[in-house]
């Protein structure tokens, strides 16, 4: 629930001005703001169901900005919502949006009490893009379908490199003509510093598995000397790094109503049966 934040907008004065609605980026975004929802275990499909309700208030309300919903496939049982922003003034645009609209705060209160009953935490994070460090083009957003977000903590004063290090491995997919790209972020709140994130989006499983097994296969035909500068840079400068894969829910997820003409992102009811007294 990326708007999380909108909750508090009646403290403020500030009105939404009209922006264009729910559009999906074709360039790296400068901010992403990633909201984190661990799921009480079992409660999938009941927080679902209220997740589709609130992306429907937003979109009637005509919310600025677009989110995809990313459902965790390894990992904690969590939602990710992933919100792009073209900077920080977008983002408290977003987090001030509604505040002159006082059935739309009452309407997004009430799913936001039912949607706690569901949860065991919620992390908000903020991220700033690093260009550099990225890779390949920027995809369709619109038909990726499964996402894999790999997170590195470097070791206090060694950020910079980061770069150097996805640099190398960008050199080594280059040189052996593997068909990838990724964009890098570094958080800059809501997580220890140093921390960067690094997403790549597939329009499905079997093309997971196709770059999986070639990267694998480029890192194997690798020269030694290559190699072995990619590993001490990651030895000497990285604490842990842990990949998660992630798939799409359009039902949770906030689009245009343009995109929704695609089936995959029409809007559908989720039906919950009650249990049996």
């Amino acid at each position: 629930m990326p708007s999380r934040t909108t909750r508090f907008a009646a403290l403020l004065t500030l009105a939404a001005a009209p922006l264009a609605a729910q559009q999906m980026p074709t360039t790296q975004p400068a901010i992403l703001n990633i909201t984190r929802e661990v799921e009480k275990p079992g409660h999938f499909a009941v927080h679902e169901a209220v997740e589709v309700r609130w992306a429907a208030l937003n979109r009637r309300n005509n919310y600025p900005f677009a989110s995809i919903a990313l459902v965790a496939n390894s990992g904690a049982a969590e939602v990710w919502w992933v919100t792009p922003y073209d900077g920080m003034g977008s983002f408290g645009k977003g987090a001030s949006f509604g505040g002159d609209n006082a059935a739309y705060l009452q309407a997004l209160s009430k799913i936001a009490v039912e949607d706690g009953e569901h949860l065991a935490n919620v992390i908000f994070t903020q991220a700033q893009a690093v260009p550099e460090a990225s890779y390949g083009s920027f995809p369709d957003v619109s038909k990726a379908r499964v996402y894999s977000v790999l997170t590195v903590q470097m070791r206090i004063g060694m950020e910079p490199v980061f770069t150097e290090i996805a640099k190398k491995y960008a050199a080594i997919m280059r040189a052996r003509n593997v068909a990838t790209s990724w964009r890098a972020y570094e958080v800059i709140s809501g997580a220890p510093s140093g921390t960067f994130l690094v997403f790549s989006s597939y329009p499905s499983w079997d093309a997971v598995e196709a770059e999986r097994q070639a990267a694998n296969a480029a890192m194997g035909g690798t020269s030694t000397m290559d190699l072995e500068s990619l590993m001490k840079s990651m030895r000497d400068a990285v604490t842990t790094s842990n990949a998660r894969y992630f798939t799409v829910n359009p039902g949770m997820s906030l689009v245009s109503k343009e995109l929704m003409a695609d089936p995959f992102w029409a809007p559908k009811a989720v039906v919950v049966k009650k249990p049996m007294p």
